[in-house]
């Protein structure tokens, strides 16, 4: 995988650190750059509780948050230092839009977030930041179930295959990854009359002329399938799964296709999202 910038969201939580390591192994294998961004969205109305009370739940919002980012700092760039990272740089963003972190993901190769369960009020938004951004950034976004540990290192990928753009967008993204892997299997889904569009076979052809040995499983009966493509890829042990989202960025919580908002919320490996 050809990555020379990432960006890594960061948090002062377990989930955040073990993200931060495989980040920075990453990052340290393929020679990369890696920003650590500190990201906190939550929406805050103070005044909801007058403005006296209201000034003071602003501070000490401010307070917390101001040492949350202190001490994700301190252990990202304790991370960094120690794995001999040659470059590295920590940001900070505390507002109430998620664009802060799209401006910073625009100058990278690949995004890496977690995928979390809601605990606090933050945890709304971070729930959603995977296909915020896959649908915003317009760059590879590496979704790491909470379960994730170690590197990131796939060598048995599934690539989940329709007859989309951003189909073939998560095909071009990782390009270099598939070639990199030990085994590849496309995942071919949807009706015969949408994959006939751009056929799973010419795909593979594709593939091949990049060096890409790949399997092909074919299934266009089930009309869930984001329940295919998580079933076939945990049958073959896939370690990692490439497949488009499909949405729109402005009422991505609106319209965010199904198979896309289904596989986020049930996957149980690392996920790479392209749009």
């Amino acid at each position: 995988m050809l990555t020379k910038t990432i960006v890594v969201h960061l948090e002062h939580t377990e989930l955040g650190r073990e993200r931060v390591a495989t980040a920075v192994e990453l990052a340290g294998r393929q020679g990369a750059h890696l920003t650590g961004l500190f990201l906190s969205l939550e929406e805050f109305d103070g005044d909801l509780y007058g403005r006296a009370r209201g000034r003071e739940l602003r501070g000490a919002r401010h307070d917390r948050l101001a040492e949350e980012s202190l001490q994700a700092r301190m252990h990202f760039e304790e991370a960094c230092k120690a794995a001999g990272l040659a470059s590295f740089r920590f940001a900070s963003e505390i507002g109430d839009d998620e664009k802060d972190l799209e401006i910073h993901a625009r100058a990278a190769d690949l995004l890496v977030v977690s995928d979390v369960q809601e605990r606090t009020m933050e945890d709304r938004f971070v729930r959603g930041l995977p296909e915020t951004l896959a649908l915003t950034s317009g760059l590879p976004v590496l979704v790491l179930p909470q379960e994730f540990r170690g590197s990131f290192d796939p060598q048995n990928v599934a690539l989940a295959w329709k007859s989309s753009r951003e189909a073939v967008r998560a095909v071009r993204d990782n390009i270099s990854l598939l070639h990199d892997a030990a085994k590849v299997t496309v995942i071919s889904i949807g009706t015969s009359e949408e994959t006939g569009r751009l056929p799973a076979d010419q795909v593979m052809h594709f593939l091949e002329r990049h060096g890409i040995n790949a399997e092909l499983r074919k299934d266009y009966g089930d009309n869930q399938p984001g329940k295919v493509i998580l079933s076939v890829a945990d049958e073959i042990g896939a370690d990692a799964l490439v497949m488009g989202a499909n949405g729109h960025p402005s009422w991505r919580n609106l319209i965010l296709g199904n198979t896309t908002r289904y596989v986020i919320r049930h996957h149980r490996m690392p996920l790479l999202l392209s749009n």
